[in-house]
């Protein structure tokens, strides 16, 4: 059924882009150029300044002098005249080509009737049932042909070149008609509805080469092997081309496509149903979290789930590869393996360890209960304070289909080993998840987060306090989302250990979130420096009539009960925040809930560094604040020998820390890594993420260590045995657009308001409407978002209006929020529960969402179901990660995807060209990252900040005044540095002597600087920009003119420095670009 809606929604947006939208002879008031977007031909070499006098600024196009003298040179005016496809032959070149196309004429005002407003009738020439068909031969003695064709209209141009096997072709359709010198454009010359289709008649379609079929590594080598089998069988030029799929012989014909449509499947993570293994309860979290269960039983079942994983890799080992795969699928094959033994050796570490078994339990029963809260019924929906609490029966037939998917249990049992020996090989792997999105990655880290804060607490008793694990995230909306999730695990993990039979002491799980002061309050009181302080936003909450919580907790993990009310409230029980002077916490207002006396969640810096929390999460620019802060050791148990140091670190979102980000991350990274080994033992690590390339080459340089990805991938594209193509789920639907004869701001106006009004013109069934309802508009920069916002409020509404077939449901009405940095951090939540709860035919539900990049990692909002990328993202990891935000609960319509291009940009353009190879293997797109962090720049930028940190957090010299007191014949001092040189030569060995070389120097830098501030009887302090003149500052804040030696980074968001440059010839007056 959704299929069917699917494409009647994609078939409308044609109509409406392409047209004809009243039928074959149709007739329309507008002109037919401004009325449509696509699939026009105009007279050669147009005027194109008379064509945009009624548009908006347009950049300029491809200058169509930079194209050889081709027919093809026509597709690079604005008002492109030629549209074209290329493609490969094998055998003869022998073709059938079928065409069509129609014309507008102007109707004469004797031939309208009284206070009739149509002015053009469409006229077809030929159409796409009844087209003009032509058969073409390759001469060798003429190796281009041209034709007249659709009445001499038009006029093709077939240009064959010879290959090895066959021939490349390019076949040109061109306006035949030329523009008049003074007359601007004439629409009774356009051709409109242009289609073209080639059918080799004795030769075969063969693959088209493309960049991505080069091999340049053996990365690249092992992604021909898994997409052999997905071919490119063509390019258009001005226009897409398409083919149909699924032949398993290959398409029988090639056609252009002004709207290209390419579905892509989900993934499921669902073990095909020979491949499940004996036990179905092994998946069960109530059968898992039962510590009374016969161990021997359990052994078998997990040894059982596992032989399919054996039978399949066998498998592929006796599959038979072309040669030049060979030794791809032999490194294949061996990872595979290796993924096989460590999660048996995981079933043996969880069974012969009481301890660990129980660990396992508990981390089970944790994760469960975490789901079951999850539910709208508990803490999944916010409510209003009241006594709708009810405690759950875990054990009941409720949860029994409360079960992981196969990936998240066999991911535990490959990293669990890791995590209890710190002495194995594979503690110092980083364990990569890679899975696309919504897959289930959260779910699959948090349950190992359970495990290691309990298994912590029953091996090293208090020793195992202070905090376990640090999560870390890129995004402060990423990171506001992940907060809610687990903060509903540590509510968890605190209700198991109020059960004493437990033994998990006495000391509260908690949670902290560390990010910047925009999202939460560093100090307890206000400070000038850092903004308000906790107990002055409450104080201001407490006094509005309609209260803002500036604090990320918007409910009770546990009940979901509201922690602030909508409304002013008398009763001090409403508001689940008490603030003094010195301490800060959440309670649940609901007086039933077992949280009621105290939420074990913290957001205030202070009272992180006087409680540190068990669970520490931040974003990973905070972490440049380690420098500046010495309170932060508390979090590394640094100096306090009888607490272990985090022994689990989790970074989401790894494609992210790339680029400027993670060339300085990387750096800290050194310090963070160097000070937990020194204070305990290596952490583990484990990152995630859905779209990454070159893994290695980024990993060795940001951890210093290997990387081993899961699932390990096979050797076909759709196929990694825990994850597969869903044959049986509606795909995504993408579609691309680029206009022509129209102006960016125009073209997405034409195709806003058409998305808008298929809701209601396209026979879309009322009960599926809201499934696309919400417009998200992706764009990638702040600015252009500033434009759409322009136009949803007025030009998008009087398009539908324009194009509605019944008046009475127009959508110009249209109720528009963004979703970009220029929203506050508090009402971030509440705009993500409006997406959520609110639905059509609610007049508060969301019509158009225009967004920045914010929406591409961390947001899972399961209504959401339509979107338009406004330009194509810089990296196609990016394009990945926004679209998969739409279509994602399996319940509802699939998402719908519309790519908007821009015909002036070369990238754009190339992009819609190749729109269908493109999308049929999008992953294999995915570009490599970018991590320089030992380069020189980077090491001038913030290899000092790494040793500082060392220095304040384990050298003994961590207070302020404490500066002065580096001494490298200071035995601990300097083993710190030859530890830190150490770990930054393993991430860039090609550079050891230079990073010694730094390090070296910095020592003597800090020394010299301490005997200069000596000599002019002045004190260094690490931060004099509170003190008085009689202090030496060691370090100043970035880009800021300070007293200090150094300038360090206060976070890692913007890490670029800016230069102004003038341009030769440039105009004094006019202002630089920076």
């Amino acid at each position: 059924m959704f299929a069917k809606y699917q494409e009647m929604f994609s078939d409308y947006i044609e109509t409406q882009l392409i047209g004809p939208a009243f039928g074959e002879f149709e007739k329309i008031e507008d002109r037919p150029d401004k009325r449509y977007l696509m699939g026009m031909l105009f007279p050669r070499d147009t005027d194109t300044e008379s064509s945009f006098s009624e548009e908006e600024d347009g950049a300029a196009a491809t200058d169509s002098s930079m194209v050889d003298d081709s027919p093809l040179r026509h597709a690079f005016q604005k008002l492109p005249a030629s549209i074209g496809m290329s493609f490969y032959v094998e055998g003869s070149g022998d073709l059938e080509i079928e065409i069509y196309g129609s014309k507008y004429e102007k109707l004469a005002k004797k031939d309208l009737e009284e206070n009739e407003r149509i002015k053009w009738v469409r006229l077809p020439i030929a159409t796409k049932e009844k087209p003009f068909v032509i058969k073409k031969s390759h001469s060798r003695k003429n190796k281009s042909q041209k034709d007249s064709v659709l009445d001499d209209a038009a006029e093709l141009d077939v240009l064959w070149r010879v290959t090895k096997k066959g021939f490349l072709i390019t076949v040109t359709l061109i306006n035949a008609a030329k523009a008049k010198s003074d007359s601007g454009l004439v629409v009774q010359d356009c051709l409109f509805q242009v289609g073209m289709k080639c059918r080799p008649i004795r030769g075969k379609l063969i693959r088209y080469p493309t960049i991505s079929n080069a091999n340049f590594d053996e990365e690249d080598q092992e992604l021909s092997l898994r997409y052999r089998n997905i071919v490119t069988y063509g390019v258009g030029h001005g226009c897409s081309v398409e083919w149909p799929q699924k032949i398993k012989s290959g398409p029988e014909s090639i056609s252009i496509s002004f709207l290209p449509r390419h579905k892509v499947k989900h993934v499921t993570t669902e073990l095909e149903s020979d491949k499940k293994g004996v036990s179905e309860k092994i998946l069960q979290l109530q059968y898992l979290m039962n510590e009374k269960k016969n161990s021997g039983d359990l052994k078998r079942e997990l040894n059982q789930f596992l032989d399919g994983y054996k039978e399949w890799i066998k498998v592929i080992k006796n599959k038979t590869v072309e040669s030049c795969h060979v030794d791809a699928k032999k490194r294949v094959v061996e990872r595979l393996t290796e993924s096989e033994q460590r999660m048996r050796s995981g079933i043996n570490c969880i069974l012969e360890n009481k301890l660990v078994y129980k660990s396992f339990c508990l981390s089970n029963r944790a994760m469960l209960m975490q789901m079951a809260h999850s539910r709208d019924e508990y803490g999944g929906k916010i409510k209003n304070r009241g006594d709708h609490y009810i405690e759950p029966d875990y054990d009941s037939e409720k949860f029994r289909e409360l079960r992981w998917r196969p990936f998240q249990l066999a991911f535990f049992l490959l990293v669990v080993k890791s995590m209890v020996d710190k002495d194995c090989e594979e503690r110092k792997y980083v364990d990569l998840i890679w899975f696309p999105t919504g897959g289930g990655k959260t779910e699959a880290y948090l349950a190992l987060a359970a495990f290691e804060m309990f298994r912590r607490r029953l091996e090293s008793g208090e020793k195992g306090l202070g905090t376990a694990v640090i999560k870390r995230y890129t995004l402060r909306l990423l990171t506001t989302q992940q907060f809610h999730r687990a903060s509903t695990l540590i509510c968890a993990c605190e209700a198991l250990r109020k059960i004493k039979t437990n033994n998990l002491l006495g000391e509260p799980f908690t949670l902290g979130l560390w990010v910047g002061g925009e999202n939460s309050p560093n100090h307890f009181t206000t400070n000038k420096e850092a903004g308000k302080g906790s107990l002055e936003l409450f104080n201001e909450m407490r006094d509005a009539d309609k209260p803002d919580n500036e604090f990320q907790l918007q409910k009770c993990p546990w009940c979901g009960t509201r922690i602030i009310p909508e409304y002013l409230k008398d009763d001090d029980g409403y508001y689940g925040i008490t603030a003094t002077e010195t301490t800060f916490k959440f309670f649940c207002p609901s007086q039933n809930c077992p949280f009621h006396n105290r939420i074990p969640v913290s957001v205030v810096d202070e009272d992180l560094f006087q409680l540190p929390p068990t669970m520490l999460i931040g974003t990973i620019d905070k972490f440049a604040r380690l420098a500046w802060d010495d309170r932060a050791k508390v979090f590394f148990s640094a100096e306090s020998w009888d607490i272990l140091p985090p022994s689990l670190i989790i970074q989401d979102e790894l494609h992210l820390i790339s680029g400027p980000l993670g060339t300085i991350a990387g750096i800290y990274e050194s310090a963070i890594d160097t000070l937990i080994e020194y204070c305990g033992a290596p952490a583990k690590i484990i990152a995630a993420t859905a779209t990454i390339r070159r893994a290695n080459d980024q990993v060795k340089k940001l951890y210093g260590r290997e990387v081993r990805i899961f699932p390990s991938p096979g050797i076909d594209s759709d196929d990694s045995y825990f994850s597969r193509e869903d044959k049986n789920r509606p795909a995504r639907l993408y579609m691309g657009v680029m206009g022509q004869g129209h102006t960016p701001l125009t073209a997405l106006v034409h195709l806003s308001g058409a998305l808008n009004q298929a809701m209601f013109d396209a026979g879309i069934d009322k009960n599926i409407i809201d499934h696309w309802w919400t417009q998200v508009i992706y764009h990638n920069s702040r600015r252009e978002l500033g434009k759409t916002m322009t136009l949803a409020r007025d030009d998008i509404p009087s398009r539908s209006e324009v194009i509605a077939r019944d008046e009475s449901k127009t959508r110009n009405r249209l109720n528009v929020e963004e979703l970009s940095s220029n929203i506050k951090g508090k009402k971030i939540p509440e705009l993500l529960e409006q997406l959520e709860e609110v639905e059509y035919p609610n007049k508060d539900a969301i019509d158009i969402l225009p967004c920045t990049n914010m929406i591409s990692v961390g947001i899972d909002i399961k209504r959401l179901g339509l979107m338009v990328v406004n330009g194509q993202p810089k990296t196609t990891s990016e394009y990945i990660q926004a679209t998969s935000r739409v279509g994602r609960n399996p319940k509802r319509a699939p998402g719908v995807v519309v790519a908007l291009y821009s015909g002036t940009k070369p990238r754009d353009r190339s992009h819609y060209e190749n729109f269908t190879g493109y999308h049929q293997e999008l992953y294999r797109a995915v570009e490599p990252t970018s991590v320089t962090p030992f380069a020189p720049p980077a090491r001038d930028r913030a290899l000092h900040a790494a040793l500082i940190i060392l220095m304040r957090f384990a050298g003994g010299i961590g207070k302020n005044e404490d500066a002065e007191k580096f001494n490298m014949d200071d035995q601990t001092i300097s083993n710190l540095v030859l530890r830190l040189r150490e770990r930054m030569s393993l991430a860039e060995p090609s550079v050891k002597n230079e990073i010694q070389k730094s390090v070296d120097e910095l020592c003597e830098q800090w020394t010299a600087t301490i005997e200069e501030a000596r000599n002019n009887n002045r004190r260094l302090l690490y931060d004099s920009s509170k003190a008085g003149r009689q202090f030496r500052s060691l370090m100043c804040f970035f880009n800021k003119a300070r007293d200090g030696k150094w300038p360090t980074l206060n976070s890692m968001r913007n890490v670029d420095q800016e230069s102004k440059i003038r341009i030769k010839g440039e105009r004094p007056n006019e202002r630089p670009e920076q």
